[in-house]
């Protein structure tokens, strides 16, 4: 047995154990959803009362002077296809996008979440490094990892193209992509991260602002912010199974090239 058969047999174990990885960090995502879900629900029920998350939203921008963001509506279209897309504050639009049932609604869930995306506001007009660098890449950030292996069959489908189906490993071309998706993965996954910190610090500069502006009874401040902590783990999961979902790619990618060599 030849020193690459040993390293295939290597890969074929990490892939194993990667794949391992994903089932039991994917039960323990599925437990986290439900939590969040049911804590949503519950809190859900709890009406603040006098104004809706869009208008709680809006006061909080104007009285921080940045009333030229909007408050809209997010389509249900990102929900359906690009589930990362859906109550969030887009820099490139200027806008904090909230669903319907979130947007109209007096609840603790409700004015949580759009007041939370406040905070990111608050972040991006700060000039905050973290938040600008996260903005910059929003829509690199939103696709990872998802594009890894479309970069690198494009590669593959021009080099066999160009050296024909004879072809018996990887070309440089396709060489050349799978550097580019790295490359790119390695930014993306960056910007990625740091949703967690400006998402936690989002809550913080959210609640002082809350306090600070008397925007809610303050008998509705824990629940707040509690739904705060909620969303940053909901974040942690996303990142944790993003990460274990690249890995399995790159394993897949090097385990086709060492068979393509045996």
């Amino acid at each position: 047995m030849g020193l690459l058969d040993d390293f295939h047999i290597g890969l074929v174990i990490a892939a194993a154990a990667a794949l391992i990885l994903v089932v039991i960090f994917g039960i323990w995502g599925a437990f986290l959803q439900l939590s969040i879900f049911f804590r949503y629900q519950k809190n859900n029920k709890k009406h603040i009362g006098g104004k809706t998350a869009k208008q709680v939203a809006e006061e909080m921008l104007k009285n921080l002077g940045y009333g030229d963001v909007r408050v809209r509506r997010a389509s249900y279209f990102w929900l359906i296809f690009f589930s990362k897309w859906g109550n969030r504050y887009s820099p490139r639009r200027n806008s904090i996008f909230l669903y319907g049932n979130i947007l109209n609604k007096d609840t603790v869930t409700a004015v949580a979440l759009a007041t939370q995306k406040v905070g990111l506001v608050i972040q991006h007009r700060n000039g905050e490094k973290k938040m600008k660098f996260r903005a910059r890449w929003e829509l690199w950030t939103r696709m990872a990892p998802n594009l890894f292996l479309p970069i690198v069959t494009i590669g593959a489908i021009i080099d066999f193209f160009v050296n024909g189906p004879e072809l018996t490993s990887f070309g440089y071309i396709t060489l050349a992509f799978v550097g580019i998706a790295i490359v790119w993965t390695l930014i993306a996954f960056y910007a990625l991260y740091l949703i967690i910190p400006t998402e936690r610090r989002a809550g913080v500069l959210a609640l002082e602002a809350i306090k600070k502006q008397n925007l809610i009874p303050s008998e509705h401040l824990p629940a707040v912010e509690s739904m705060y902590k909620t969303y940053v783990k909901k974040y942690i999961a996303d990142f944790v199974l993003a990460l274990l979902e690249l890995i399995l790619d790159i394993l897949y990618i090097a385990l086709r090239a060492t068979s393509k060599k045996n």
